[in-house]
Parts: structure tokens; sequence; C-alpha cells
């Protein structure tokens, strides 16, 4: 029985990682938008057997960030700046209450964590590190869900954010924009967190919104969707 459970927990760990793997590719462009792929692909490039590949594979397609085709393999879904808007509504209803929660009932080890991140976020920014901002974005996330004890609303929101976290790098990648726009409130919010400041953590992530709606809506407008794709 022992044998049995440490397989099992053994198998979530490799899901989970595959998952984590993926996702980064995915979000930082490594994985083109349109791209197909097989799933023996994924597993010969992170040396990993086909059952936590699918399983990760599952979760992303649930995450809006791929599609899996009967016959014809994986297709990484391509840049929809609808439902990109179409998540940061979802967002500005569930977000403002974790943001709140992790705020008000953060423990003390989590706010230095809060503040450390903070740090390595305004160094990531500094140094145009478009990858480890988005690591340390993807962490941020974590830690406010595990922050606000909201288990509903972290499985709302938690498959939102990397849709926008996809959008920002896109936009670094083919709009010669980088993240300060959307960088430094993050940096801000982590900040408010650890301080136990409620109304200027609300008041920050009301910002982060705006323009990462308006970001969204401009890459229609500039024509980036053709751009990138030439």
């Amino acid at each position: 029985m022992n044998v049995s459970y440490g397989s099992a927990s053994s198998l979530f760990s490799r899901a989970e990682e595959a998952y984590t793997l993926i996702e980064e590719m995915i979000v930082t462009l490594e994985l083109a938008p349109g791209q197909t792929l097989t799933e023996q692909t994924l597993c010969d490039r992170l040396d990993m057997g086909r059952t936590p590949i699918r399983e990760a594979l599952l979760r992303l397609k649930q995450d809006y960030l791929l599609s899996v085709l009967p016959r014809q393999g994986i297709l990484i879904r391509p840049i929809d700046t609808t439902t990109a808007l179409e998540a940061l509504d979802v967002r500005q209803h569930v977000e403002g209450l974790l943001i709140k929660r992790a705020a008000q009932l953060a423990s003390d080890s989590q706010r230095q964590e809060f503040l450390h991140m903070a740090s390595q976020a305004e160094k990531a920014l500094e140094s145009a590190d478009n990858v480890g901002f988005s690591k340390i974005d993807k962490r941020f996330n974590e830690r406010v869900c595990e922050a606000a004890r909201h288990t509903v609303a972290a499985k709302t929101i938690m498959p939102l954010h990397a849709v926008s976290r996809r959008i920002g790098f896109f936009l670094s990648q083919f709009a010669d924009q980088g993240l300060a726009d959307t960088g430094r409130p993050h940096v801000d919010i982590m900040r408010a967190i650890a301080a136990t400041d409620v109304d200027t953590a609300i008041a920050v992530l009301e910002v982060l919104h705006r323009r990462t709606r308006e970001q969204t809506l401009a890459i229609e407008r500039k024509g980036l969707l053709d751009r990138a794709s030439t």
C-alpha cells in the first residue's frame, strides 16, 4: 500500500513539473503561437513519459493555451485578444478579492517573501529580463492565492494569469515594449501586501488591469499579430 501511495505522489510531481515547464515554454513563446507538435516530441524534449505529459496537456488545454487535435497532434493556441480580454474581465471581478485577503491574512514569513519577490522583480525589470520576470510573476500569483486562503477564487484565477503573461511577453518581443508599464505595478502590489496596505494594493491593481487592457487592445490596433507572423 505504501508503494502505491508513493507511486501516485511521484506521478503527480512529474505531471506538475511537466505542466510548469510546458506552460513556461508557451508563455515565453519558445513554443510559438500556432505551432503544432506531437506528444512524443514533448516527451523527448522534457525526457518524460507519456503519462505526466498527457496530464500536463489536459491542464494546459483548460488554461486556454493549447488544443489537442485528434490524429493531428497539439496546437499551441494563437494569440487571441478576445480570450485575453475575457480573461481580464474575470480577473477584474476575482483578483481584487484575492489581493485584499492576501494583504489581510498573509503570515509574517509570506510577507517577507513578497518583499523578496519585489526586489527580484525590480532587478528583472532593470535588466530587461523578461523570462525572469515572467517566472517571478507566476510565483507571485501562486503566493497570493496561498496567502488569500480562498480555494474557489484561486482555482478560478490561476488559469487566466498565463493568458495575460503571454500577452505581456509577446508585446516585449514584437512591439519593442518593455514590461515596465505592467511590471512596476506588480512590484508595488507585492510591497503593499507585505505592508498590510489593502487600499494601495487594490488601487495599484486597478492601474495594472487598465494598462493590461490597453496593451491587449493595442495588439490588434497596431497589427502586431500580422507583424509577428511575417
